[in-house]
């Protein structure tokens, strides 16, 4: 393997400089080890009450390992991050509205993960925190305030997403094995100690203060890492292959993210409260608690961080049309330094608002992204998606972003009991595709000159015709791997199992919407 020193922020990453499966895995399992799912996983229990909020914590993971999978599967097939293919799907232009969003979110996740670390540490050891009450005052004066540590937190654990891929990595690996060794001594100690004082049960237990609808559960389930699993592509597309991105995605969902839910869901069932240290705080000073909500709240401020940095650096480059050409590592100090300066100002410190914010905007991108590629572009080349990318807008796409968003408000005011999500989906892989067909976009899963914005034969794999193709040296290393017909009949090798994902998906389509794949008169091009 070749030792590369960039991130590959605007061009796909060629197959010589893959990673593999451990290190994009052990990004994701440090990144989905998170303290603050443990406290939401609690938030869940106290809302819901024991069975039906681990019906709604499980049900949330199974969709974010589909959701985020579909999306992994393309990015790894292809190679690109996710402004890329936000790129491919919206166009140059129109992406900057999806991107935009999904990375100001994604960057106010890393200011609240930077702030919860600080308010944790004054809770233990300052003076009032915000959330986790008041510390012992070892720390004096402004050393003893979530302001202060909340701008140390966000630049110590941005550092690390600055130093790139194979230094969250080393993280994540020391974060997933010390907060999974924390994590056994915390099940140990709620079901023991706390079992015992409380004489709870964990399977069953009642509703702890304010009553929670089932979608808002589920909502918090999803919301944990709505963001950051839309955004995978930054990460999967360091594997080899779609089959190592899948793997990578259950790694995430619902293994690790499901665990550290369910902590907190015991805790609260058990011990009927709620507590951000799960009764734990006096236990050897409350060091062990300190070291694994640092280890998980750093590891999942760099993989925050690291979205979006690549967001960021791909909008101000091509919105620039290249004049503004700072480094990826100088683009992702900047959010690192106005995230720590927002942070100082406590402005973000409320969870459950923040959950339900991320977990309706942002299936509106996650949508269009699995509808373009599962459905309007699914069998479309690298070389294909690159030239839809230079087209100024694809409108079809903006569209089903809209609708989306409107059904998405329309649930949460007349039908509070479905999840926000669903807007975002109906709006994706519904309109979006609807759209695209009868205005000319696509036909049988392949774009068409009008979807393209250029001419294209489609009789010679991988010719443009009269478009011009990017003459990026690292397009043809991944050209070469990703290139896929969803029907094709010969898989072989590590891709065996990812296009046989591809063959089955495409047949799935074909039966659920048989006219996506019909003639019609109405559309331009061949098939």
């Amino acid at each position: 393997m070749v030792e590369v020193k960039e991130e590959y922020a605007e061009k796909p990453v060629p197959q010589n400089a893959r990673l593999g499966f451990l290190k994009p895995a052990m990004v994701w399992a440090g990144f989905a080890h998170a303290y603050i799912c443990i406290f939401i996983g609690s938030q869940i229990m106290g809302g819901l009450g024991a069975p039906i909020a681990y019906a709604a914590i499980i049900s949330g993971q199974i969709f974010l390992f589909v959701y985020s999978g579909l999306i992994a599967h393309r990015g790894a097939k292809l190679g690109l991050n996710f402004s890329m293919m936000c790129k491919a799907a919206f166009g140059k232009y129109g992406y900057v509205v999806p991107v935009l969003l999904i990375s100001g979110l994604v960057a106010g996740w890393f200011i609240f993960q930077g702030w919860l670390a600080a308010d944790l540490t004054v809770g233990l050891y300052g003076g009032k925190s915000f959330n986790a009450g008041v510390g012992n005052h070892i720390l004096p004066g402004i050393l003893g305030t979530t302001s202060f540590w909340a701008g140390i937190w966000c630049v110590a654990f941005g550092f690390l997403a600055v130093s790139g891929m194979r230094a969250m990595a080393w993280f994540g690996k020391f974060a997933v094995f010390t907060v999974a060794a924390l994590e056994v001594w915390m099940i140990y100690s709620i079901l023991t100690v706390v079992a015992a004082h409380t004489g709870g049960n964990p399977l069953v237990s009642p509703i702890v203060g304010k009553p929670w609808t089932f979608a808002l559960g589920f909502t918090a389930s999803v919301g944990t890492f709505i963001v950051s699993s839309t955004m995978t592509g930054d990460f999967v597309r360091w594997t080899k292959n779609a089959k190592q991105a899948w793997g990578v995605t259950a790694i995430a969902f619902p293994v690790c993210n499901l665990v550290t839910l369910m902590i907190g869901a015991i805790y609260t069932a058990v011990a009927g409260k709620l507590d951000f240290f799960f009764g734990l705080s006096a236990v050897a000073l409350g060091l062990p608690i300190m070291i694994m909500q640092l280890a998980s709240n750093g590891s999942v401020c760099d993989g925050c961080l690291y979205n979006a940095g690549q967001g960021f650096k791909n909008i101000t480059y091509y919105i620039s049309k290249g004049r503004i050409n700072y480094s990826w590592k100088k683009v992702t100090m900047i959010v690192m330094f106005v995230g720590a300066a927002i942070a100082v100002t406590n402005f973000i410190h409320d969870i459950v608002p923040w959950l339900l914010t991320i977990g309706t905007l942002v299936p509106l991108v996650g949508g269009v992204l699995i509808g373009h590629f599962w459905i309007v572009a699914r069998k479309n080349t690298l070389e294909e998606h690159l030239v839809a990318a230079d087209k100024k807008m694809n409108v079809p796409a903006l569209i089903g972003l809209g609708a989306g968003l409107v059904i998405a408000v329309v649930i949460q005011l007349t039908a509070p009991d479905l999840p926000g999500v669903t807007g975002g989906l109906i709006g994706g892989i519904g309109v979006y595709p609807i759209v695209a067909k009868y205005t000319g976009y696509f036909m049988n899963g392949r774009l068409t000159a009008k979807g393209l914005g250029g001419g294209i034969s489609y009789g010679t794999a991988g010719a443009m015709g009269d478009t011009h193709t990017p003459t990026s040296p690292d397009t043809g290393g991944v050209g070469a791997q990703t290139k896929e017909t969803s029907d094709s009949n010969t898989n072989n090798g590590s891709e065996g199992g990812s296009d046989h994902i591809s063959a089955k998906i495409d047949k799935l389509v074909g039966f659920l919407a048989p006219w996506f794949n019909s003639s019609s008169s109405r559309l331009g091009g061949k098939s």
